[in-house]
């Protein structure tokens, strides 16, 4: 097919494997554990081409085991490239075996990680229960093979207004967008000016989670950014008269792109700085190669306006162990969870 955007969802979906790697709960361990309810350290399940991760979190008045790792895009099992069921099922028998507590969290997950759901398979097929609630839905944009593929499907309004919005900016100063691939001394530098955008963003002004302003939010993607063969932390950023506007931040792995989080300064909201910097990204991600765009969960219009669909969902699972504490804990819980469905 000559358009990605033709591409069935269940093409796609495989591109999601080798997002998560071993140092990826590590670097979240060290940037943020304890707190928000979790205590350190990691309880590390590992086994010859895979491992999974899991700490104490605390939820209300439960306290249970919970998958750990960075939320946004997902959380899920550790393979190695090259290793496959065998890697696996040894990890589902070592888990099997491993007093690490009765009950375990795993969320939030995603269609498409094929490593986990097989993980999660296994474990069933070894005697444990599963609840499962759906969490959402991720918006994806399957690009196309060109800039003027892109260009034909999204409105002709908004490529117009783009480009008058663009050269009214750039009367203020000139508008360029840099891509910095973080990793090396100058990752802080980076992560800095973009935090100072988020910090003028309305993510911060009202009061909800910040992904790069603060000390520990940088040390993860920092660390993050340290490790080869796995997802590149990209950040972009958009500058007027060399002040800085918009950001976006992406974790990218072989012909995908997660977009984890994007903003701009309030103070340039009229000029809409996200769709001059999201032209920008598309354009280049096509010239590289890169055939999927995972967004994330919801959308008030915009991701549509690009072409974007409702595509991958995402779930939390809650795993008991087999034996008699885990089956209680299954009926408790069944019972109490009206919202989540045997698996």
């Amino acid at each position: 097919m000559a358009e990605g955007r033709d591409l069935p969802h269940d093409a796609l979906a495989p591109a999601r494997r080798g997002f998560v790697r071993p140092y990826t709960s590590a670097a979240w361990e060290q940037a943020y554990l304890p707190g928000n309810g979790w205590r350190g350290p990691l309880a590390v399940v590992r086994t010859k081409g895979a491992e999974v991760a899991f700490a104490r979190k605390r939820a209300g008045k439960l306290h249970m085991w919970a998958l750990g790792g960075y939320y946004w895009p997902w959380r899920g099992v550790a393979v190695e490239p090259g290793a496959g069921e065998q890697a696996l099922a040894g990890l589902a028998d070592e888990l099997t075996r491993r007093p690490c507590g009765a009950v375990l969290r795993m969320g939030p997950l995603i269609e498409g990680d094929t490593d986990t759901q097989g993980f999660v398979a296994l474990l069933r097929a070894r005697g444990w229960r599963g609840l499962k609630q759906e969490s959402g839905q991720v918006f994806e944009l399957a690009l196309p093979a060109s800039s003027e593929a892109l260009q034909a499907q999204v409105s002709a309004s908004l490529w117009k207004n783009i480009a008058y919005l663009r050269r009214r900016l750039d009367k203020q100063g000139a508008v360029t967008a840099e891509r910095h691939r973080l990793g090396g001394s100058g990752a802080a530098a980076v992560l800095q000016r973009a935090a100072l955008v988020e910090q003028a963003s309305w993510v911060a002004q009202q009061g909800r989670e910040v992904k790069l302003v603060g000390a520990q939010n940088q040390a993860y993607w920092a660390g993050l950014a340290q490790h080869e063969g796995g997802p590149e932390v990209v950040l972009w950023l958009l500058s007027t008269g060399g002040r800085d506007i918009a950001y976006s931040l992406h974790l990218e792995h072989g012909q995908t792109m997660c977009i984890v989080a994007n903003g701009y300064d309030e103070e340039y909201k009229a000029s809409s700085p996200g769709s001059l910097l999201s032209l920008d990204i598309f354009r280049d991600a096509i010239g590289r190669g890169l055939r999927l765009v995972d967004w994330g969960q919801g959308d008030s219009g915009y991701k549509q306006r690009w072409g974007a669909r409702p595509g991958a969902r995402m779930m939390d699972l809650i795993l008991f162990r087999p034996g008699l504490v885990g089956a209680v804990g299954y009926r408790l819980l069944k019972k109490a969870l009206s919202s989540w469905v045997p698996l």
